[in-house]
């Protein structure tokens, strides 16, 4: 027979039982669930493909910044330096040294074009502040590279008591050559476009250390490295981009980023020796 103190001792223990049993199925389901919410892939954001897309995050200010540095690794090359062969009255005296490859003493490089790629077509550019310009100045040509956007003007200028020649060469041929003298006296201020994106070689054929390049922007989402190798990219729309960079004598390189809302995106590139 059990009496009344060992019913309520087996009762007491029953009721133990049963609230352990509930706590262990509850601590399995929170761990099943923890295990459920930690192999969860992170919702992706879906980048805009479309102009009206594009325009729609804009307005909306649903956008951020992409910006990086452009490094060298390595030794650090030598600059070249060209002799100055004629019109040193104009030109000076002393060799012009190459802008082909800017590096600095903390190994940045300068003038390296960074681009978005499969943005679509028909964006709107920013207008500048200071008229869009390439200058033959003391027999060199400012500044050495130049990013002008699809069909909008720029000047050729020749501020030089001498004649240049400005020979413009698309590198895929998609717009017209064009190679026009522009005497001390005449076509000192040249007014240009080109129709179709690419990269454009210029040179002067009087003065053969005398080169440049223009890059024909098709979107506005174009940046160049400045001094630091510092560059920079405003109200890019959220989501997941392919990041392009190119330089003259380095070649290019592409990766990809993504843009939150308000946040910058840090992406930074390195080039060796050619």
């Amino acid at each position: 027979m059990i009496n009344d103190q060992q019913f309520v001792k087996l009762t007491w223990f029953g009721l133990f039982l049963i609230i352990c049993l509930m706590g262990c199925d509850n601590s399995k389901k929170d761990q099943s669930s923890d295990a459920t919410q930690q192999i969860q892939p992170p919702v992706q954001k879906r980048t805009p493909r479309t102009l009206k897309a594009f325009q729609e995050a804009i307005t909306a200010k649903k956008v951020g910044v992409i910006h990086g540095n452009v490094s060298f690794k390595g030794e650090l090359p030598t600059s070249q330096k060209f002799p100055v062969t004629l019109n040193k009255s104009v030109c000076g005296h002393e060799p012009k040294e190459s802008e082909s490859l800017l590096v600095s003493k903390e190994g940045k490089i300068q003038n390296v074009v960074v681009s978005l790629l499969k943005v679509p077509k028909g964006l709107p550019t920013q207008a500048s502040e200071a008229p869009l310009q390439l200058d033959q100045k003391k027999c060199v040509f400012i500044p050495h590279v130049l990013i002008v956007p699809v069909d909008v003007e720029f000047e050729v200028l020749n501020s030089d008591r001498a004649m240049h020649n400005f020979h413009a060469i698309g590198m895929q041929q998609k717009n017209k050559e064009i190679n026009i003298n522009q005497t001390k006296t005449r076509r000192r201020q040249l007014p240009m476009k080109f129709s179709e994106p690419e990269i454009v070689r210029v040179v002067c054929e009087v003065h053969s250390w005398m080169s440049a390049w223009i890059v024909v922007a098709k979107h506005p989402y174009y940046a160049l490295s400045d001094q630091a190798g510092q560059f920079r990219l405003e109200n890019v729309p959220e989501g997941s981009y392919q990041v392009k960079v190119w330089h003259e004598k380095l070649g290019e390189q592409i990766k990809e980023i993504t843009v939150e809302v308000n946040q910058d995106a840090v992406i930074d590139f390195e080039f060796s020796q050619p």
